[in-house]
């Protein structure tokens, strides 16, 4: 279904051009301090993943910075590009670059995590309670304000407006094919009768298909690994917390624990869906869509496609605990006194979330009614 968004252009520039000066406060404004025993220590995003490097996790440190550095900023300054290249009404000079543009920028969306960085500097922020003193500072105040900004751009974005803006297309007189394909990103309508359907659009020069290419095979594969990959997830330690010379490595699950015992049961029961309880739906249900498609069922079809939408919209939000760990491995660092290291079961969790989204992303649900209806693409 189609919503119209009224101002287009001239409501989501403005927001646009927020989020990047906000972007910018972000970088170069410490996000928390943290107080313990007349010691002072304040972070910013890149704190976090020096602190993550020197530590020997640098594959978890280079996957923070690019989904709350790289994706953020490429995504919010293409976005700028491409209205004000829109903005008066008038068509670009470039309709191919800026259809590519555009697509790019839609591509990185679920990528660009800084909203779900916010949750996790929240989750870390409450986890110090008892033994440190923390306080937000003008980079966290910031990373609020621009995921209130970006939430307002992404609103008053009119993607088919945007568009139609960038190439028009006019109606065709001639006859309606019988078949169509349609772009995955721009939505633009191809038809073709007698040839292959294009392998690319010719608005966005995005790769289309009928069908996912080896939907089934390839979101088994990923599902099959994000599983294997789920037992160390869970047993190894993602972080080990030092408090006075004390402290164990603590596992997912053994963090929720904590903070159950220190009557943060909301903020338990939040760490315990988005950790555990999320992963495992997304495993569990990718796995039944794959296997009901095998196996051409029809049944709950409906409930299915509903259940695929809603894993494959909440699967980033997993990266809570990546993100938590990220921030208190860069603000806990007072030696003996206190200490935060990240340890091996985050580089397996965080595997786990993003193999898991590219599972969700590279399968298609349109397989499970093709089947359901004897019609094979492979």
């Amino acid at each position: 279904m189609y919503r119209h968004v009224a101002g287009g252009v001239h409501h989501a520039l403005p927001m646009a051009l927020t989020a990047l000066l906000l972007l910018g406060l972000i970088a170069v404004n410490p996000l928390m301090a943290v107080h313990i025993q007349g010691n002072d220590r304040a972070g910013l995003v890149t704190t976090g993943l020096e602190a993550l490097a020197d530590q020997g996790m640098w594959p978890l440190s280079l996957l923070v910075g690019v989904l709350v550095l790289g994706a953020p900023v490429v995504r919010v300054v293409g976005v700028i590009a491409v209205l004000l290249r829109l903005h008066g009404g008038r068509p670009p000079e470039s309709p191919r670059s800026t259809a590519r543009l555009f697509a790019l920028t839609e591509s990185l969306r679920p990528w660009a995590m800084l909203d779900v960085f916010l949750l996790g500097l929240l989750v870390g922020y409450s986890k110090l309670y008892g033994f440190a003193n923390a306080e937000l500072l003008t980079g966290g105040l910031a990373l609020g304000g621009y995921v209130l900004a970006i939430t307002a751009m992404d609103q008053g974005l009119d993607r088919r407006a945007l568009w139609s803006a960038i190439d028009h297309v006019p109606a065709d007189p001639s006859p309606p094919p019988q078949r169509w394909v349609a772009c995955p990103v721009c939505q633009r309508v191809h038809g073709h009768d007698h040839e292959p359907p294009p392998h690319r659009c010719t608005r966005c020069g995005s790769r289309m298909h009928a069908r996912e290419p080896d939907s089934l095979g390839r979101t088994a594969a990923l599902v099959a690994t994000s599983a294997i990959l789920y037992v160390p997830a869970n047993l190894l330690p993602v972080m080990t917390v030092v408090n006075f010379g004390q402290g164990d490595p603590s596992t997912i699950l053994g963090g929720v624990g904590e903070l159950a015992g220190s009557g943060m049961w909301p903020l338990a029961l939040l760490v315990f869906v988005a950790s555990i309880a999320v992963p495992l739906l997304k495993l569990g249900g990718l796995a039944w869509f794959v296997v009901a498609a095998w196996r051409g069922s029809a049944a709950r079809l409906q409930g299915r496609t509903r259940l695929y939408r809603f894993i494959d919209a909440i699967g980033r939000w997993s990266n809570v605990d990546v993100f938590m760990i990220a921030i208190l491995t860069a603000l806990v660092q007072f030696g003996a006194v206190a200490s935060v290291r990240a340890d091996s079961g985050a580089i397996a969790f965080a595997a786990v979330v993003i193999l898991t989204m590219l599972a969700s992303h590279v399968f298609d649900p349109r397989v499970m009614w093709d089947r359901a209806d004897g019609v094979r693409h492979d």
